[in-house]
This record gives C-alpha cells, sequence and structure tokens, in this order.
C-alpha cells in the first residue's frame, strides 16, 4: 500500500464515532423534546468537538447537522402554533372566568383540523427521521456510508476535504 492509499483507509473507532453524530440526535430528543432547537445544538455541538477528526467523520457529523436543520422549521411551527392555541385559552378563561362546570373547555376550542392534520403530519415526520437516524447510525457504525438523499449534496459542498485528523497514521 502506498501513502496515497493509507489516508483512505477507515479506522473501526471513526466508524463508531461517526455513528455516535446521528445519536446525538437521539439523546438530544430525550433531554429536550418540547423544544425542536435542542437537537440541532446537541448535533452541532458534537460536530464541533469533532471538526478536527477524519474527513469521514466530519462528514457524517455534517449530514446529521443537515437532517435536524430540515425538521426544526417544521417543528418550529407546531411548538408555535400549540403555544399560541394554549396562550389565546389562557386568556379566555381569564377573560371570562370559569365556572366548574365548563372550566377546561376554552383549552379545546382553538384545536381545530388543520392544526390536528398538521400535528399528525409532524408526529408521522420526527417518527420516520428518528427511525431513519437509528438506522444510519447502525450502518455507519458497521463500515456502510449511508448517504441520505439531497442532504448528502450539500454535505458534500460543505465538508471539506483538508486533511485535519489530529492522528496522522
Amino acid at each position: 500500500m502506498n501513502k496515497r492509499e493509507t489516508y483512505k483507509v477507515i479506522h473501526q473507532n471513526e466508524y463508531e464515532q461517526a455513528a455516535n453524530s446521528y445519536l446525538m440526535t437521539v439523546v438530544g430528543v430525550i433531554a429536550g423534546l418540547p423544544l425542536p432547537i435542542i437537537n440541532l445544538i446537541a448535533s452541532f455541538c458534537y460536530y464541533l468537538a469533532k471538526h478536527k477528526s477524519s474527513y469521514f467523520i466530519r462528514w457524517h457529523s455534517i449530514q446529521a447537522i443537515l437532517a435536524q436543520l430540515v425538521l426544526v422549521p417544521f417543528n418550529s411551527i407546531a411548538w408555535a402554533w400549540t403555544l399560541g392555541i394554549f396562550l389565546k385559552s389562557s386568556r379566555l378563561i381569564a377573560e371570562y372566568g370559569h365556572d366548574d362546570r365548563n372550566h377546561i373547555w376554552p383549552l379545546f376550542e382553538g384545536i381545530t383540523t388543520p392544526y390536528l392534520i398538521y400535528m399528525l403530519f409532524i408526529v408521522l415526520f420526527n417518527i420516520f427521521e428518528f427511525f431513519a437516524i437509528i438506522y444510519t447510525s447502525i450502518k455507519v457504525k458497521k463500515g456502510e456510508n449511508v448517504r441520505w438523499f439531497l442532504i448528502a449534496g450539500i454535505t458534500d459542498r460543505l465538508c471539506s476535504k483538508e486533511k485535519r485528523d489530529i492522528y496522522n497514521i
């Protein structure tokens, strides 16, 4: 093996570190489920910790960030919509007072059919993304390079091929 081929070898610990970039989003879901930005911050912090690692680890860290970046607008809209319904309902309760028979009804007045459809979409989208993240993490840990549709091309453009590996093996 010549010197040029030596740099293309990916070590076993790199597979695990690249797989961990996806698992950071799972940890983010567990730690900060109500706030959609928590997963993105967790992925970005992992990237910052590994930004001097090999190209393979950096590439997968960036792809994990981009996967979370796709979800943030959708989850943020759902979060804001739900918060808006809650705050409007709280105002109605404070404005009109409440009687003992009907004190919880204003909380449900803001829940409309479009809201329910959107929330169903968001739940399904997040479940799909959650399992896609776990699947990708397992495959990467086994040494397979998983490229997400549309996101992989952007990741290619963002990830520098400059050798930053601190372990010059």
